[in-house]
């Protein structure tokens, strides 16, 4: 089935809530509320609200139902629950199309090459981007903000391939779009990402310089304990790390530790990824035993997730290799069956939503 054809078949068998209408005030404040959430980071609370704003909408009101679930696929999205942004994705992308709406199509196909990057559909990620450039018009001025947003996009889903070139190229370009410009563009997260490609690049100093441009601009924003940081901190922690600053590289975990914890059980792959990203830290600084805790609480993590986030199976794996090492040849082998099996799983996933 090719891709179009899929979102197709995905539009029409997701509809709208049966649900009884209520007042128009009262739908506002929960859309408030779900924003005000959001905005604070408090994705579970903001889910609940725009799950019960999207109850109330009549069916007949498609517009406002259609822009409720972008908020929602938003927060889905923090949330890391890629199936349900998706979904609810898809669902708005039908309803734009029905209404001709290019603008919010271009936003929807966007949004789900986001998806698809984190999902790792590479090229279903590229095919989306590309579309959402069509949509926009290229580099029209009229959407100067939406086209950097897409140049920052495509970057993202190159840095995620390993094309550091590639991504290095969309970050600038990006950047030299909305500098000076004076267009609303979140240029912290372009910085973080350009950071995070020239760290890879072994360009240290200049990694470190966007990092902390990133941190500065992102606390300024949202404040000091906003998960939206913890980005921005465990980037600098694979940069200290890299360069042998070992304290102030787990200094940055132990504060994106302190900030995601407090709502672990709906940001658990996040607390996951940086206890791994801790144990790289402490093994590289010789403390051995300290590794090897952090890198069993994020295997239990990783183990309660895996059938949704494939990248949870490189956890299990270190710590499989752990366990082989230390002479526990039967319950290293049980872990690294259960990790392959994940990723044989999502390899044919991939590969019906990517046919040849």
């Amino acid at each position: 089935m090719c891709r179009a054809a899929y979102l197709i078949l995905l539009c029409s068998i997701i509809s709208p809530a049966n649900a009884a209408p209520i007042q128009n005030e009262d739908r506002l404040n929960l859309l408030l509320q779900g924003r005000a959430e959001y905005r604070s980071g408090h994705y579970e609370a903001a889910e609940t609200f725009f799950i019960a704003a999207l109850r109330s909408i009549q069916r007949t009101d498609e517009r406002q139902y259609a822009a409720t679930l972008v908020e929602l696929g938003d927060v889905y999205l923090n949330e890391e629950q890629l199936s349900n942004a998706e979904r609810v994705y898809v669902q708005s992308l039908g309803i734009y199309q029905r209404l001709s709406d290019k603008k919010r199509t271009a936003l929807i196909f966007r949004n789900l090459g986001t998806v698809y990057s984190l999902e790792r559909r590479d090229d279903d990620a590229l095919w989306a981007l590309n579309r959402a450039f069509k949509l926009a018009g290229g580099t029209s001025v009229s959407g100067a903000s939406f086209t950097a947003q897409l140049l920052n996009s495509l970057g993202i889903a190159y840095y995620r391939q390993g094309n550091n070139d590639k991504a290095e190229a969309f970050f600038n370009q990006a950047l030299r779009m909305v500098s000076g410009s004076g267009i609303q563009f979140d240029t912290a997260e372009l910085l973080n990402y350009l950071g995070a490609v020239y760290s890879a690049k072994h360009q240290y100093q200049k990694a470190e310089y966007f990092l902390q441009q990133a941190m500065t601009m992102t606390e300024s924003r949202v404040g000091p304990l906003h998960p939206e940081l913890t980005f921005t901190l465990t980037a600098l922690g694979a940069l200290y790390t890299e360069t042998g600053r070992y304290a102030e590289a787990e200094d940055q975990y132990q504060q994106a530790l302190k900030i995601l914890e407090p709502d672990k059980l709906v940001l658990a792959t996040r607390i996951a990824r940086v206890l791994q990203a801790l144990s790289v830290t402490y093994a590289k600084a010789g403390r051995k035993a300290e590794a090897e805790a952090a890198l069993l609480r994020a295997t239990v993590i990783a183990r309660s997730n895996l059938s949704q986030h494939l990248d949870m199976a490189a956890i299990i794996e270190d710590y499989s290799a752990i366990l082989r090492k230390e002479g526990k040849t039967k319950e290293a082998e049980e872990l690294r069956v259960e990790a392959k099996r994940a990723r044989v799983t999502a390899d044919l996933v991939i590969n019906v939503h990517n046919p040849s």
